[in-house]
Protein backbone atom coordinates (compact mmCIF):
# COMPACT_ATOMS: atom_id res chain seq x y z
CA UNK A 1 0.00 0.00 0.00
CA UNK A 2 2.96 2.53 0.70
CA UNK A 3 3.64 1.70 -2.91
CA UNK A 4 0.71 2.78 -4.16
CA UNK A 5 0.36 5.61 -2.16
CA UNK A 6 3.80 7.07 -3.29
CA UNK A 7 3.30 6.31 -6.69
CA UNK A 8 -0.07 8.00 -6.93
CA UNK A 9 1.34 10.70 -5.18
CA UNK A 10 4.38 11.48 -7.36
CA UNK A 11 2.21 11.04 -10.60
CA UNK A 12 -0.26 13.81 -9.18
CA UNK A 13 2.98 16.35 -8.55
CA UNK A 14 4.21 15.41 -11.69
CA UNK A 15 1.36 16.53 -14.18
CA UNK A 16 1.59 20.51 -12.50
CA UNK A 17 4.87 20.50 -13.95
CA UNK A 18 3.67 19.70 -17.99
CA UNK A 19 1.33 21.96 -19.84
CA UNK A 20 1.53 20.19 -22.37
CA UNK A 21 0.24 17.39 -21.18
CA UNK A 22 -2.74 16.25 -22.89
CA UNK A 23 -1.20 16.18 -26.68
CA UNK A 24 1.71 14.05 -25.01
CA UNK A 25 -0.66 11.61 -23.52
CA UNK A 26 -2.58 11.03 -26.72
CA UNK A 27 0.69 10.41 -28.45
CA UNK A 28 1.55 7.61 -25.97
CA UNK A 29 -2.34 5.69 -25.06
CA UNK A 30 -1.81 1.87 -24.54
CA UNK A 31 -3.19 -0.78 -26.55
CA UNK A 32 -6.48 -0.86 -24.36
CA UNK A 33 -7.35 2.77 -25.90
CA UNK A 34 -6.78 1.27 -29.74
CA UNK A 35 -10.09 2.32 -31.85
CA UNK A 36 -11.16 5.00 -29.82
CA UNK A 37 -10.47 8.22 -31.95
CA UNK A 38 -7.99 10.81 -31.86
CA UNK A 39 -9.46 12.74 -28.45
CA UNK A 40 -8.04 9.15 -26.83
CA UNK A 41 -5.83 9.47 -23.30
CA UNK A 42 -5.08 7.55 -20.76
CA UNK A 43 -3.73 9.85 -17.89
CA UNK A 44 -5.91 12.35 -16.00
CA UNK A 45 -6.38 13.44 -12.64
CA UNK A 46 -8.88 14.76 -10.30
CA UNK A 47 -11.98 14.02 -11.82
CA UNK A 48 -15.11 13.02 -10.84
CA UNK A 49 -17.74 10.90 -12.70
CA UNK A 50 -21.32 10.99 -13.78
CA UNK A 51 -23.86 8.58 -14.98
CA UNK A 52 -25.69 10.25 -18.25
CA UNK A 53 -28.99 8.77 -19.88
CA UNK A 54 -28.65 10.58 -23.70
CA UNK A 55 -32.22 9.64 -23.80
CA UNK A 56 -34.28 10.88 -21.03
CA UNK A 57 -31.73 13.55 -18.88
CA UNK A 58 -32.48 16.73 -18.26
CA UNK A 59 -28.96 18.32 -18.01
CA UNK A 60 -25.44 17.92 -20.15
CA UNK A 61 -23.90 15.83 -16.45
CA UNK A 62 -26.11 13.07 -15.21
CA UNK A 63 -26.30 11.71 -11.93
CA UNK A 64 -22.88 11.81 -9.98
CA UNK A 65 -21.06 8.77 -9.00
CA UNK A 66 -19.30 7.93 -5.78
CA UNK A 67 -17.46 4.83 -4.68
CA UNK A 68 -19.88 2.62 -2.97
CA UNK A 69 -19.79 -0.37 -0.59
CA UNK A 70 -19.73 -3.42 -1.84
CA UNK A 71 -18.50 -6.18 1.05
CA UNK A 72 -14.81 -6.57 2.60
CA UNK A 73 -12.71 -9.41 3.39
CA UNK A 74 -9.87 -10.02 6.09
CA UNK A 75 -7.48 -7.11 4.90
CA UNK A 76 -9.40 -6.09 1.94
CA UNK A 77 -12.52 -3.22 0.95
CA UNK A 78 -14.36 -3.15 -2.46
CA UNK A 79 -16.31 -0.39 -4.16
CA UNK A 80 -18.13 -0.08 -7.25
CA UNK A 81 -19.79 2.97 -8.68
CA UNK A 82 -22.87 3.89 -7.37
CA UNK A 83 -25.30 7.06 -7.63
CA UNK A 84 -24.98 9.79 -4.40
CA UNK A 85 -28.30 9.64 -4.22
CA UNK A 86 -28.44 5.88 -3.64
CA UNK A 87 -24.92 6.27 -1.38
CA UNK A 88 -24.99 9.77 -0.24
CA UNK A 89 -21.07 9.24 1.01
CA UNK A 90 -18.43 10.09 -0.74
CA UNK A 91 -15.43 9.14 0.95
CA UNK A 92 -13.49 9.14 -2.30
CA UNK A 93 -13.96 11.90 -4.05
CA UNK A 94 -11.72 12.46 -6.66
CA UNK A 95 -10.06 9.96 -9.36
CA UNK A 96 -6.94 9.39 -11.14
CA UNK A 97 -6.46 7.41 -14.59
CA UNK A 98 -2.90 6.60 -14.97
CA UNK A 99 -1.87 4.56 -17.54
CA UNK A 100 -4.92 3.06 -17.96
CA UNK A 101 -5.41 2.59 -14.17
CA UNK A 102 -8.41 4.04 -12.39
CA UNK A 103 -7.87 4.91 -8.95
CA UNK A 104 -10.21 6.45 -6.37
CA UNK A 105 -8.24 8.95 -4.52
CA UNK A 106 -9.65 9.22 -0.44
CA UNK A 107 -10.45 11.73 1.63
CA UNK A 108 -7.88 10.30 4.18
CA UNK A 109 -5.06 9.68 2.14
CA UNK A 110 -6.21 5.96 1.23
CA UNK A 111 -6.19 4.79 -2.45
CA UNK A 112 -8.86 2.38 -3.94
CA UNK A 113 -7.61 0.53 -7.39
CA UNK A 114 -9.66 -0.75 -9.90
CA UNK A 115 -9.73 -4.24 -10.66
CA UNK A 116 -10.38 -6.10 -13.91
CA UNK A 117 -13.90 -5.55 -15.39
CA UNK A 118 -16.48 -8.81 -16.29
CA UNK A 119 -19.18 -8.29 -18.72
CA UNK A 120 -22.63 -8.56 -16.24
CA UNK A 121 -20.87 -7.00 -13.20
CA UNK A 122 -20.41 -3.65 -11.73
CA UNK A 123 -16.84 -2.11 -12.20
CA UNK A 124 -14.89 -2.63 -9.03
CA UNK A 125 -12.25 -1.24 -6.61
CA UNK A 126 -9.70 -2.84 -3.95
CA UNK A 127 -8.75 -1.45 -0.66
CA UNK A 128 -5.52 -1.51 -0.58
CA UNK A 129 -3.96 -1.20 -4.09
CA UNK A 130 -2.98 -4.70 -4.98
CA UNK A 131 -0.45 -4.96 -7.80
CA UNK A 132 -0.34 -5.07 -10.79
CA UNK A 133 -2.78 -2.22 -12.10
CA UNK A 134 -4.89 -3.75 -14.53
CA UNK A 135 -4.65 -1.35 -17.43
CA UNK A 136 -8.01 -1.34 -18.54
CA UNK A 137 -9.58 2.42 -18.52
CA UNK A 138 -9.55 5.12 -21.06
CA UNK A 139 -11.00 8.85 -21.69
CA UNK A 140 -12.43 9.82 -24.97
CA UNK A 141 -12.80 13.42 -25.41
CA UNK A 142 -15.33 15.29 -27.62
CA UNK A 143 -13.47 16.20 -30.21
CA UNK A 144 -16.78 17.87 -32.39
CA UNK A 145 -16.33 21.41 -32.24
CA UNK A 146 -20.23 21.87 -32.54
CA UNK A 147 -21.09 19.22 -29.85
CA UNK A 148 -18.14 19.93 -26.86
CA UNK A 149 -19.66 17.68 -24.83
CA UNK A 150 -17.26 15.52 -21.30
CA UNK A 151 -14.96 13.64 -21.94
CA UNK A 152 -16.32 9.88 -21.95
CA UNK A 153 -15.17 6.98 -19.93
CA UNK A 154 -14.02 3.65 -21.59
CA UNK A 155 -13.08 0.20 -20.03
CA UNK A 156 -11.78 -2.15 -22.82
CA UNK A 157 -11.83 0.18 -25.26
CA UNK A 158 -15.77 0.73 -25.00
CA UNK A 159 -17.65 3.80 -23.73
CA UNK A 160 -21.15 2.49 -24.78
CA UNK A 161 -22.11 -0.70 -22.64
CA UNK A 162 -22.55 1.06 -18.92
CA UNK A 163 -25.82 0.11 -17.64
CA UNK A 164 -27.13 1.94 -14.05
CA UNK A 165 -28.83 -1.09 -12.36
CA UNK A 166 -30.59 -1.03 -8.93
CA UNK A 167 -30.23 -3.59 -6.33
CA UNK A 168 -32.11 -5.28 -4.09
CA UNK A 169 -30.68 -3.10 -1.44
CA UNK A 170 -30.66 0.67 -1.42
CA UNK A 171 -27.75 1.56 -4.08
CA UNK A 172 -27.89 1.75 -7.92
CA UNK A 173 -24.55 0.53 -9.32
CA UNK A 174 -23.04 0.66 -12.84
CA UNK A 175 -23.02 -2.46 -14.42
CA UNK A 176 -20.69 -3.01 -17.56
CA UNK A 177 -22.54 -5.32 -19.81
CA UNK A 178 -25.33 -5.88 -17.70
CA UNK A 179 -27.76 -9.17 -18.11
CA UNK A 180 -30.37 -10.88 -16.66
CA UNK A 181 -28.24 -13.75 -15.65
CA UNK A 182 -26.28 -11.87 -12.85
CA UNK A 183 -27.06 -13.84 -9.47
CA UNK A 184 -29.36 -11.79 -7.98
CA UNK A 185 -26.63 -8.88 -7.71
CA UNK A 186 -29.03 -6.21 -9.35
CA UNK A 187 -32.17 -5.87 -11.00
CA UNK A 188 -31.76 -6.44 -14.83
CA UNK A 189 -35.61 -5.41 -15.70
CA UNK A 190 -35.00 -1.79 -14.29
CA UNK A 191 -31.37 -0.80 -15.89
CA UNK A 192 -30.51 1.36 -18.35
CA UNK A 193 -27.99 2.52 -20.49
CA UNK A 194 -26.05 5.58 -19.63
CA UNK A 195 -22.24 7.19 -20.79
CA UNK A 196 -19.99 7.68 -17.72
CA UNK A 197 -19.30 11.52 -18.15
CA UNK A 198 -15.37 12.51 -16.52
CA UNK A 199 -15.97 15.95 -14.94
CA UNK A 200 -13.54 18.64 -13.98
CA UNK A 201 -10.27 17.34 -15.41
CA UNK A 202 -7.26 18.90 -15.02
Amino acid sequence: MIFGLGFISLAVAAVSAAPAALSARQSTVGPQCAGLGPGVFDVAYNFTLTAWNATISTNDTGVPLVLGQAGAVDGAEFKVFSTWASYPFNDFPLLTLLHGGLFGNGTYGNVAQASQVEAGDPPSFIIPPQNPTPQIYCGVADTDPAHGGYPQLAVDGDTDSFSLCPTSGSQVNIIYKSTPNNYGQYIYDECYDVKLLMLGLD
